[in-house]
């Protein structure tokens, strides 16, 4: 396990060893969830739609896209699968005639409850390692990492950059 040491610094080394931890908890994480998921027949992508519908909220396949940075063919594919299972289904977009949004079915919300409720279990039982405190520490710096991110990678997108940083 690697370990990120303080430097006030924040020099290069830093960075990649800050950007390797994250990486190495996000793989430690996916296979966890890989491991509830499967057990309920699904893919983190299903999963991750199913939970983008909840509340009865109706989405177009576009948004849902953009929201979980998945290639729309692959929304597409997710949509198809999940509809197969009765989980979901198209409606007309009220908006927009020629658009159609998601939503989930009963059963879908069904499964969804019961998906979600084996996964909050693990998720808990993996955050055991970790003191009351220090959970909300995490929280906040991670709070903190993702919005930064989102601003970054939204300042990118309107400039048409490929990675650069914006500026000052």
């Amino acid at each position: 396990m690697v370990t990120v040491e303080s430097n006030p610094m924040g020099d290069s080394s830093t960075a990649q060893r800050l950007y390797h931890m994250i990486h190495e908890v996000y793989v430690y994480s996916d296979a966890s969830d890989r491991q509830v998921l499967t057990s309920f027949d699904l893919t983190i992508s299903q999963f991750r739609v199913l939970t983008s519908l909840r509340n009865d909220t109706a989405h177009r396949l576009t948004t849902l896209s953009e929201r979980l940075l998945l290639s729309k063919s692959t929304i597409t594919r997710v949509v198809d699968e999940l509809e197969q299972r009765s989980w979901l289904r198209r409606v007309p977009d009220p908006d927009d005639r020629r658009a159609q949004r998601v939503v989930l079915t009963r059963e879908g919300a069904e499964q969804l409850a019961r998906v979600s409720d084996a996964h909050k279990g693990y998720l808990e039982q993996r955050l055991e390692l970790l003191r009351s405190r220090e959970r909300q520490q995490l929280n906040a710096l991670l709070e903190k990492l993702s919005a930064g991110l989102r601003l970054t990678l939204e300042a990118n997108r309107e400039n048409g950059a490929s990675g650069e940083q914006p500026g000052p």
